[in-house]
């Protein structure tokens, strides 16, 4: 999410709530650097619940649904398949007795991250080989392209 950045004690944000008990679609918009559209498949996926209707009938939001977009925006940024984050979410609402399959679940998408991490780190270094290759041959072109043209000055 946007607002994302530690606190003193490292908790992001969205944990410390200076703002009022709810908020409006809009300005979760703006918060979470979500698209409307984005937040409501959240919500039909059932990833997020509970919004209810503010006496102006819209979508009144709680702090407690910015911290479940920060969460998951993080999730999804990650790569994480909407079922497994369907699938975390089943377990955090079945409560305490599922912490470990959630931990779990978040140890095994860390893995995964890191098998991924060094596949990313293989194709940097290709990539920053590609371009010093093709800087070396435009400094080439550049040359030959200058000889030419002082060549036929002459």
């Amino acid at each position: 999410m946007a607002t994302t950045r530690a606190t003193h004690d490292n908790r992001p944000t969205a944990y410390v709530t200076t703002h009022a008990e709810t908020y409006s679609l809009e300005e979760v918009v703006r918060i979470s650097g979500l698209d409307a559209r984005t937040l409501r498949w959240y919500e039909d996926q059932g990833l997020i619940e509970g919004a209810q209707e503010d006496p102006y009938g819209g979508r009144a939001y709680s702090p407690v649904h910015l911290r479940w977009l920060e969460f998951l925006n993080h999730l999804r940024s990650t790569g994480m398949s909407p079922a497994d984050m369907n699938h975390y979410v089943e377990l955090y609402r079945a409560g305490d007795s599922t912490i470990a399959a959630r931990r779990e679940l978040l140890e095994a998408h860390r893995e995964a991250l890191r098998a991924r991490s060094g596949e990313f780190d293989s194709t940097l270094r290709y990539l920053d080989w590609k371009i010093g290759f093709y800087r070396e041959r435009e400094a080439v072109l550049e040359r030959a392209t200058a000889s030419a043209s002082s060549t036929a000055e002459a």
